[in-house]
């Protein structure tokens, strides 16, 4: 059965846009793509949501996401990066999550004021970058020197990589 993904009218209920998914993550990431759309914000427009029949739980044939464009972010509508939406959210946690503020994201680590050696400071923060190929190509050095300093190899710049490490977290560079 279809995951389906709508742009529905407020006025009559006409569907203006749809369409279907074999799967949960492809129909979620279309809906994310939908909620996306900066030229619907204001409209008189929904975003719909629909799983197939008994995929939330539920016996019924109902939607359970709609996000309206045309109201502010937790007053009705949700973000497209909303760690909540789920595509086997019930009805009644997605009222919930479209109807109040996003949970704030927790606060970036202090990488300098952490005082554990270098070598496990580094491989921390690697590990929340996804890894040392993606933590080396953010401080910009080569994976050979990266992985020298995460076995103990001196930095001569340690404070100033500490520094750059902190600000990325807080810049959100990936």
């Amino acid at each position: 059965m279809p995951w389906m993904v709508r742009l529905r009218a407020h006025d009559g209920g006409e569907i203006l846009e749809r369409a279907s998914f074999g799967s949960p993550s492809a129909a979620m990431d279309a809906y994310r793509l939908l909620l996306r759309r900066e030229d619907l914000i204001g409209e008189p427009l929904t975003a719909v949501f629909k799983p197939p029949r008994g995929a939330t739980g539920s016996d019924g044939n109902t939607s359970n996401w709609f996000s309206r464009f045309d109201r502010e972010l937790g007053q009705g509508r949700i973000g497209p990066d909303d760690p909540r939406l789920d595509p086997f959210a019930n009805s009644n946690d997605a009222y919930g999550a479209v109807n109040s503020p996003a949970p704030k994201p927790p606060a970036p680590v202090d990488w300098e004021a952490d005082g554990r050696p270098f070598a496990e400071v580094l491989k921390d923060w690697a590990r929340t970058r996804g890894g040392r190929n993606a933590a080396a190509a953010v401080r910009r050095v080569g994976r050979k020197t990266f992985d020298g300093w995460c076995g103990g190899r001196g930095a001569a710049q340690e404070a100033m990589a500490r520094r750059l490490m902190t600000l990325a977290d807080r810049s959100g560079s990936r």
